[in-house]
């Protein structure tokens, strides 16, 4: 096994204001005559920093999409010092040839205050996290099964800076009734972040919390990818046996409780998972359009009667709501029993996630399947949804809508107590419905 020296390589380097600027030299490529295995060495100096490459031909580049047989120090953060990576084109570029001088490799160094678009948690190995720089560089692509059961997929939302117009005007199709609830504000953002591509499913919790299943959706044939839910505040966040989650000590910023759901997914990854706030979550879902938009850009087109009858024919390819969802009363096939309603497939009930097109940002299902808890606390004097976190009010902000109601609750702008069916309770946090699943962040530096 014959290794010869091909093409040339370079380094580029990434800078993030105010942070230690890495950099990469010595980059060396060689490949292997058997295995056809491109093997890259550098040195990183200065800093700590996360390593992505790009590989090109006659200086076009092969594409991401091409190059995630990866192993080795690439896709992750490293420490400074020197390291190799090996790329197998045989798996992720078959049935191409590589002629001596062709090839050029381009070694990145991201600044770890300012990560690359994409990053995913392998749930089966602890620490395990890699980056990507697009949606085409996602091994397997991000519709990979994956991403829906044991990695959880998040996209980088470059947020730094921007201001957005939260709420909705009085004239949005739908509005909510009481209006303070989508009261228009500017919101700017003081730091980027991370937000899921998807809910979190249930195989993706039963994987962090060692077996637990509290969903209640649980037909065999599908339950893995469908999002959680039937979870509280004080599962995801709080001590999960103690149902009084007033304790202010575990409020937000301080860190989740250790044997919480983000607790152990903290630990698991080394990374500050949280749920997001509402203007974050709101801002995600937007997905840079304005008001009378679905995620997607779509004009909101809501016709009916009442609001629960309201109806948008284009909502239908975005979300899982009353009118596609195979059981609910809007379609006349209501199921009469709950062990019905809980081994219902994937035709009923909660879809499996990504079963429906993304927003522009490629997330998916911000609108419908479950509502998403946020981490504010919910305010329905001011409607805002974005009061300070640690702040001591009585139920938290839940958004998107689910898949018993029609599409005007799942508007950007509409949001609900977690408890709104039954008021405010004294401990409602530590109340479980099934319409009520999650959605991660991470807040950047």
């Amino acid at each position: 096994m014959k290794k010869l020296p091909i093409g040339f390589a370079f380094a580029l380097v990434a800078f993030a204001a105010g942070a230690a600027n890495p950099s990469v030299s010595d980059v060396s490529v060689t490949q292997d005559t058997s295995s056809r295995a491109v093997t890259v060495n550098y040195t990183l100096s200065d800093a700590s920093a996360i390593i992505t490459f790009d590989v090109t031909t006659n200086g076009v580049s092969i594409g991401e999409s091409n190059i995630w047989a990866v192993s080795g120090d690439a896709n992750k953060v490293v420490e400074a010092g020197p390291h190799t990576l090996v790329w197998h084109p045989d798996k992720s570029w078959p049935n191409h040839f590589l002629n001596d001088g062709s090839l050029s490799v381009a070694v990145k160094a991201w600044p770890t205050e300012n990560p690359p678009q994409y990053l995913a948690v392998n749930l089966l190995k602890d620490g395990d996290v890699k980056y990507y720089t697009s949606a085409e560089g996602v091994p397997g692509g991000v519709t990979n099964i994956l991403y829906k059961t044991s990695s959880i997929l998040m996209r980088r939302i470059d947020a730094r800076g921007k201001s957005f117009m939260m709420g909705s005007p009085a004239d949005e199709p739908g509005r909510n009734s009481n209006a303070a609830l989508e009261t228009q504000h500017a919101v700017s953002f003081g730091n980027d972040y991370y937000i899921g591509v998807y809910e979190v499913t249930q195989r993706q919790w039963w994987y962090v919390t060692g077996g637990h299943k509290p969903s209640w959706h649980t037909n065999a044939t599908c339950w893995a990818e469908r999002p959680v839910e039937n979870v509280s505040l004080a599962m995801i966040r709080h001590n999960k046996y103690d149902t009084n989650t007033r304790n202010k000590d575990l409020y937000y910023p301080n860190a989740p409780f250790g044997t919480s759901f983000l607790g152990l997914l903290r630990t698991k990854s080394g990374l500050a998972f949280d749920l997001p706030s509402v203007a974050q979550w709101e801002y995600a879902c937007k997905a840079g359009h304005g008001s009378y938009k679905w995620g997607d850009g779509k004009a909101i087109t809501l016709s009916g009667g009442a609001a629960d009858d309201l109806e948008d024919a284009h909502f239908n390819t975005l979300a899982r709501n009353a009118y596609n969802n195979s059981f609910d009363a809007y379609s006349g096939t209501a199921l009469t029993t709950p062990e019905a309603s809980r081994n219902i497939d994937a035709t009923g009930g909660t879809a499996p996630v990504g079963s429906y097109a993304p927003n522009s940002w490629g997330l998916y299902d911000m609108h419908g399947n479950v509502w998403e808890l946020c981490g504010d606390w919910y305010d329905a004097k001011n409607g805002f949804g974005d009061l300070p976190l640690s702040s001591d009010q009585r139920a938290r902000v839940r958004k998107g809508g689910d898949y018993t109601r029609g599409p005007w609750r799942a508007r950007a702008s509409n949001q609900l107590a977690a408890d709104a069916e039954t008021g405010y309770l004294k401990d409602s946090d530590g109340t479980a419905r099934r319409q009520n699943g999650i959605r991660l962040a991470i807040t950047l530096p």
